[in-house]
């Protein structure tokens, strides 16, 4: 790969099918790609893996460090950053170790971050490694800085090196499953089967959370199949996660906005959300929320806030999708009376030209008739004057 043109990797890696495999599956040739306005200057790595019970990139920091560390550097060759950071939470000691060692003789840097959910974030990760906050409505790319998932870059590595596309992935299964542990599944693998390698189900519920339990979903089913987005399957249980309590009225604490990592105010949007004022919503950066879940978990009224703000959210995109849509229309309407007026105006001036035309015509014809008649006279003059 170190003789291909950085456009002609970048080019392959759009056939590899690899996405972000920390949970975006945004496509990564996608993020590779620069301008002449965007110069990366940083490559951030996220090795925070900060949910609780997933342990997925920490395994695979512990067994392939060496790939992690070639896929970085390729990314930092493609990207033309002067700079690799690997961030990691100071308790994954062994991939901590694993990962210094891979990286010796190497200008990767390996940095520890504090265990303080969520770390993980790809903003949060930043401010922590460089003391850089990203304004809101903006990106990282427009400060210069590139992440990617440990994940991602790995499998970088293994397409470039070896051919291998992205096919599968390394999948915490835990919970209340009987024996939980990390699987490398094929995209497609019936999760059914999964959790039967994994000892089968232990409880009658047989509830299933995707992701980690602060940000994941719950799985309306096991007969779905493992996705580039499933990093972490939990088997719930009434022990780890016990019945909520009943809904009471905010009280306006404020520890929401304490634990927010963002400096919210989850409370105002949560009242915003509630009586449906979207807009109000969308001026307290709702968008700015990454749902991590704390201000929920804080709250002393037990108020599932994240769900009221993935509703809002959703409302929202729906109305700006609709609004789009009726722009849309109302563009091509306008459009078309625009074609069909000046199509109108060409038809009536085409036949003003045609009737003009056919006057020019009439009127030539005329002056045709009036000179043959004069010359018919003449030509009668002279006879008569012959004849005399």
């Amino acid at each position: 790969w170190k003789k291909i043109e950085k456009t002609q990797l970048i080019e392959t890696l759009s056939q590899s099918g690899i996405v972000g495999l920390g949970g975006a599956v945004f496509p990564t040739h996608m993020k590779l790609k620069t301008n002449q306005k965007q110069t990366i200057h940083t490559l951030v790595i996220n090795a925070a893996e900060c949910e609780p019970f997933i342990t997925c990139d920490d395994m695979l920091m512990r067994e392939r460090a060496d790939e992690i560390i070639r896929g970085s550097l390729i990314a930092q060759t493609i990207l033309g950053a002067e700079k690799c950071v690997i961030g990691i939470e100071d308790n994954k000691i062994e991939a901590y170790e694993a990962l210094k060692k891979a990286a010796q003789k190497t200008t990767v840097e390996i940095t520890v971050v504090p265990t303080l959910y969520p770390s993980g974030d790809a903003k949060r990760l930043i401010y922590l490694l460089m003391g850089i906050e990203v304004p809101k409505e903006k990106r990282s790319v427009d400060l210069g800085i590139q992440v990617f998932n440990v994940a991602t870059v790995a499998a970088i590595y293994r397409y470039l090196e070896f051919g291998e596309p992205s096919i599968s992935r390394i999948v915490t299964i835990t919970g209340a499953v009987k024996t939980p542990q990390n699987y490398e599944v094929l995209f497609g693998t019936p999760l059914s089967e999964l959790i039967k390698a994994a000892g089968g189900s232990s409880n009658k519920q047989k509830k299933f959370i995707m992701g980690g339990p602060m940000m994941g979903f719950d799985l309306p089913s096991i007969d779905v199949p493992v996705t580039k987005a499933m990093n972490c399957v939990i088997e719930s249980s009434p022990e780890l996660f016990p019945t909520p309590k009943p809904v009471m009225p905010c009280i306006r604490c404020a520890r929401c906005a304490d634990a927010c990592p963002v400096n919210l105010q989850p409370q105002e949007l949560y009242w915003f959300s509630k009586s449906s004022q979207l807009e109000k919503a969308r001026e307290y950066n709702l968008f700015d929320c990454i749902e991590c879940g704390c201000c929920t978990y804080v709250c002393p009224s037990n108020i599932p806030l994240v769900q009221f703000y993935r509703y809002a959210k959703s409302e929202i995109i729906a109305q700006d999708k609709s609004k789009e849509a009726a722009n849309t229309a109302r563009e091509r309407n306008e459009f078309r009376l625009a074609r069909l007026e000046r199509e109108k105006k060409e038809r009536a001036e085409r036949h003003a030209q045609k009737a003009l035309g056919a006057q020019d015509k009439q009127a030539e014809d005329d002056k045709k008739s009036t000179i043959a008649a004069a010359m018919e006279r003449v030509k009668q003059n002279q006879q008569e004057n012959i004849k005399n």
